[in-house]
């Protein structure tokens, strides 16, 4: 079988020039929450800008387990923001009992404990796959008075079962408009599909919802 990179962060390509200036707002018939959150018709809110900072945010630190298993899920955080209640169900049934088993004779897990952890994200694959985000390859041009501006846009994507964008909330920001421009640039990308299978091995799998993290840079 295949296997692919994640795809947890992505970045967009952005050129300075002073003419078109690039869209700064939400496209048109989707809402603005604020100004760091939108999304587009009949898309729940509580749903698509949901805290996916910390397992504890995400409701699936595994209770009663040991502090090895915590530590494992923790180092999994980047896997578990794209779906944390797809992704959780196949840890749980797929490898909880592997990372029981594996529990290390010290508190300093080291190397042999990290090489676990990608071996379980590689081996994910036979059961979950996640979305990934195809950039625009147009370079978007800056507007000629914040070429000077350095910093990160980095914002989650709500993604649908049918690869839509649906809703964009941004998690860090320059505190300028190239926010925005970058809100509307990254929705206005592909995204690949996410799917689970309920066994690993090459049975289609399902479609589901996903979150995609993707990342602009400025001044680099």
């Amino acid at each position: 079988m295949r296997r692919f990179a994640l795809p947890f962060a992505a970045a967009l390509v952005f050129s300075a020039c002073a003419e078109p200036e690039p869209p700064a707002v939400p496209p048109e018939g989707w809402t603005a929450v604020s100004e760091t959150e939108w999304h587009a018709p009949g898309v729940d809110p509580e749903v698509a800008f949901r805290d996916l900072s910390t397992i504890e945010a995400m409701g699936v630190v595994q209770e009663g387990e040991s502090e090895f298993v915590r530590w494992f899920q923790e180092r999994m955080t980047d896997l578990y923001r794209t779906h944390p209640e797809r992704v959780d169900s196949v840890f749980t049934a797929e490898f909880l009992p592997l990372v029981r088993q594996g529990l290390p004779d010290s508190e300093d897990y080291g190397p042999a404990a990290e090489a676990f952890v990608n071996q379980v994200k590689r081996d994910f694959f036979q059961r979950y796959n996640a979305a990934r985000y195809d950039p625009v390859d147009t370079p978007l041009a800056i507007p000629a008075d914040l070429t000077e501006v350095s910093g990160q846009a980095v914002m989650q994507v709500y993604v649908n079962e049918a690869k839509e964008p649906v809703a964009v909330k941004l998690l860090e920001g320059t505190d300028t408009r190239l926010d925005q421009i970058a809100m509307r640039r990254a929705i206005e990308a592909e995204f690949t599909d996410a799917w689970v299978r309920e066994t690993a091995g090459r049975s289609a799998g399902k479609n589901i919802d996903n979150w995609v993290r993707v990342t602009s840079t400025f001044g680099t």
